[in-house]
Order: structure tokens, then sequence, then C-alpha cells
């Protein structure tokens, strides 16, 4: 258990939003202002077409962020089919607080409308997004049941049990409790037969689909909330990308995107957990499990 953790999980993270979540390439930024537009944003508003529904982001505030003149005329269209007063250029330069509005359908009516459709470029973008969130949870899963056979194994201890092992340093409690967790894998191994079966079914069945389509084609694409955006179309750099507040809700809301066959086939490809041990390295070691182990033995040899 002393790999990198993430490597796997955050390598599938990072290709994933290369597929699916609007991004442009990092690069310096010098504001210019026959080009960038200083905006006052301090929130985002989302609102669902289909039941109304509207969620408000507040974002971090860090000064002025800088909208290409793209974003700014996108935007303009957006408060125009939504039928709000767009602010003058004049409101913006005097620093006039600015909302980003955008319409996207909710989580709750995109599960009603196209969670479950057969058309392929649709099923195909949400098969990958099962993938993606089968790639995150296992690893939760196996940590879960990691630290249910350390507490099992808590539980019947006592203090005869205890006085059999070495426990004078965090690191021999580090490998006792490591050892604890290695003789107890079901719960582990039953977390990564069910991640490897949804792997297989979602990448054969999208790679299936993906025949069907051409090298570039749209379906609805969930973005959260809490994905940073940048409000220049070329470039992302601190004075352009806007970022949720911490305790700013948490949802995801779902928009029209053109989709590349190839980035998504390179998602399908990534390399994903198929043993045990990947699956040992990849939950890591967590510091609160000595915490757990070291209040049980106080407990036992009070």
């Amino acid at each position: 258990m002393a790999g990198e953790p993430g490597k796997f999980k955050d390598q599938l993270a990072s290709v994933y939003e290369y597929c699916f979540v609007e991004t442009v390439p990092y690069a310096f930024f010098k504001p210019n202002p026959t080009r960038d537009i200083a905006v006052n944003l301090r929130a985002k508003e989302y609102r669902c077409p289909v039941c109304g529904k509207v969620t408000r982001v507040a974002y971090r505030y860090h000064g002025d962020t800088y909208f290409s003149k793209g974003k700014l005329a996108e935007q303009r269209r957006t408060y125009d089919a939504l039928g709000l007063d767009f602010p003058t250029m004049g409101e913006i330069a005097s620093g006039v607080p600015f909302v980003n509005e955008a319409i996207g359908t909710c989580a709750s009516c995109a599960e009603k409308q196209f969670g479950r459709a057969e058309e392929p470029a649709q099923r195909a973008v949400n098969l990958a997004e099962q993938l993606h969130c089968a790639d995150a949870l296992v690893v939760a899963a196996a940590k879960q049941a990691m630290e249910a056979s350390l507490a099992r194994w808590l539980a019947a201890a006592d203090a005869e049990t205890i006085q059999q092992f070495d426990v004078s340093t965090m690191e021999k409690m580090r490998d006792l409790i490591c050892a604890i967790m290695l003789a107890d894998t079901a719960g582990v191994q039953e977390a990564l037969t069910e991640y490897r079966a949804v792997v297989h079914h979602g990448k054969e069945e999208c790679a299936r689909l993906l025949t069907e389509l051409p090298a570039v084609f749209t379906a609805q694409v969930g973005r959260s909330t809490h994905a940073p955006e940048s409000m220049s179309d070329t470039v992302y750099h601190e004075y352009t990308v806007a970022f949720a507040a911490a305790e700013a809700p948490r949802e995801v809301f779902y928009f029209p995107r053109r989709i590349e066959k190839q980035r998504l086939e390179m998602f399908l490809e990534q390399p994903r957990l198929t043993t045990l041990a990947e699956l040992f390295s990849e939950v890591g070691f967590h510091g609160e499990w000595l915490e757990i182990f070291s209040t049980r033995l106080g407990a036992l040899t009070a």
C-alpha cells in the first residue's frame, strides 16, 4: 500500500476532463484593452429550461476577471435568451457586480430526458460518464472495505492479542495495520470485481457505438458547478479563470457539447485497475487509521 495513491484515478480524471470539460490551454496572460475586458465577476447562475430551477454559485473573489470579447458576447446572447437586461459597457467598466448566466439541464431533468437515451451519440457519452464515476467510486469502496476490516480486527482484539505484536513505533503500528487489511481482502475484492464488470461492459458497448458515429458529434454532457471556468475563449490563466466558492452548491448541469471521437477513444483506452495490489496501492495509507488504532490500543492497555 505504499505506491502512489490516486495515480490511476487522477490520470483518468484528467483525460475525462480533456474529453468532456470545456478547457483552453494554460498560457501567460497580459491583459490587452483591445481584446480583454475587466469584469467584477461575482457569481454564476445555472437555469434549467425544463423545470425552471435556478442554482446560484458564488465565485471566490480575487479581483477583476478578464473576459475575452467573444465570451462577453456569448453572455449577452444568453442574457437576451433569458429576457434579462445585460449591463452596459459603462456599468461593467465602473465595476458593477456581474453574474455569469448559463442555460443547462439540471441533473434530475437530464436523467429523465436523456439518461436512458438509445441514440448512439448520447448513449456513448452516458456510458463514458458512468465509467468516469466507477473510476472514482471503486477507490472509495475499497477504502471503506479496508477500514471495515481494521474495525473488525480491533473489535475482536484484547490486550493479550495486542501484546503479540510490536507496536512501539508509528512505523511498526502502520505495518501491522497493513497486515490486518491484507489478511481480510474479501470486501476489496468484491469492489474490484464489480468495478471490472462495469469497465468491461462500458468500454465494449461504448467502443461499439463509436463505430456508428462521425469524427465529431454532439451530445449532452454534465458539468459540475465547481469546475473551474476560463472567461477567455483562448487561454486559461489566473486573470481569466473563475473558481466556485467552497460553500457554493455542488451540482451537475448538462449542456450540448461537440465531442471528438478520438478523445473519447483515448479515455476508453486508458489503463485501469485490474488487480488487488493496484487497488490497495491506489487507496494508499491514511493517517486516520493510525489514530483509530492508537485509540483502541489506549483503551485496551489503560
